[in-house]
């Protein structure tokens, strides 16, 4: 509809300016037949450039204040806030898992794919070793949710999958994904 509009509005008006183009170039004859390809040209770089300024200038300053308005609303500022930062963490520079592990959770004999989000000092002295991971094991299909564990380093097996790797497999369910591999240390 809008190349339409566009493409309409060039014929009408800059029809006679690209038929004026041609005619001081001395190319009368290839006016014709080349006028609708310069109008649907002109057209698509009226939409690229509308979309250039719409992203760039216009639309951070949408996205900011609807952004703000929903700050405003208790119930929905805590939930857009918490889902925000959700995704910032799955998303940001430097923010993000560190590595993918296995660790024995729920119960004895049952492994777990978890992702491991720090490696913190144990200054609540909960394990033998110095230092305890904060790992994260995400739940199937939605990775979004799952639970936080905190463990002892000896009690994870590092395994040689990438972090969107172990996404894919969490998310298939196990179906896509090449076979565990233990990394050689």
């Amino acid at each position: 509809v809008l190349i339409t509009f566009l493409f309409d509005i060039f014929t009408g008006v800059g029809a006679p300016l690209v038929t004026g183009l041609f005619r001081l170039l001395g190319a009368n004859g290839l006016a014709s037949p080349l006028l609708p390809i310069v109008n649907l040209l002109l057209s698509l770089a009226v939409i690229f450039l509308l979309g250039v300024v719409g992203t760039n200038i216009l639309g951070r300053r949408l996205l900011t204040g609807f952004e703000s308005l929903l700050l405003r609303l208790p119930l929905v500022r805590t939930i857009y806030s918490s889902a925000k930062q959700v995704v910032e963490t799955f998303q940001g520079p430097g923010r993000s898992f560190q590595r993918v592990v296995m660790i024995v959770y729920p119960r004895k004999g049952a492994w777990t794919l978890g992702l491991v989000a720090t490696e913190r000092h144990d200054s609540l002295g909960l394990f033998p070793s110095e230092n305890v991971l904060t790992v994260f094991i995400p739940t199937t299909p939605n990775p979004t949710s799952g639970y936080l564990v905190i463990v002892s380093p000896e009690d994870v097996k590092d395994i040689d999958f990438s972090v969107e790797e172990a996404f894919k497999f969490i998310i298939s369910g196990g179906i896509v994904g090449r076979d565990l591999v233990a990394v050689l240390k």
